[in-house]
């Protein structure tokens, strides 16, 4: 497991490593930082600390730093990896990636390089 230097330090004031959506707040979920850096190193070390919880604890973590909707819909879902939970948080985040990517190439149609008259 990562010490605090290497995942910057950001834990609550109980010593809980704080969920990635506060740890970063202004970090755009699907944003390429999270695949380096500090952002990574972060995420990687709140997955490990928190798969390294009872369940009870993790029920107790979840109340206390509620997922934010849509953008981290079935972040917790997709890491209980038991059945269910696990099938449906990864399709709650791919169908949240899916609805924004498609929405923005919807409503930018120049992102695609179509010249709108």
């Amino acid at each position: 497991m990562s010490n605090d230097s290497e995942s910057g330090g950001r834990r609550s004031l109980d010593g809980d490593l704080l969920p990635p959506w506060l740890a970063f707040p202004n970090l755009p979920r699907f944003s390429i930082a999270w695949r380096r850096g500090l952002a990574e190193s972060h995420l990687t070390s709140w997955t490990d600390w928190y798969l390294g919880l009872s369940e009870r604890d993790r029920r107790v973590y979840r109340k206390q730093y509620r997922a934010p909707w849509p953008l981290w819909t079935g972040s917790y879902l997709a890491l209980s990896r038991n059945g269910p939970a696990f099938t449906f948080g990864l399709l709650m985040t791919a169908i949240v990636f899916i609805s924004l990517v498609s929405i923005r190439f919807a409503l930018f149609p120049w992102v695609r390089g179509i010249k709108v008259d």
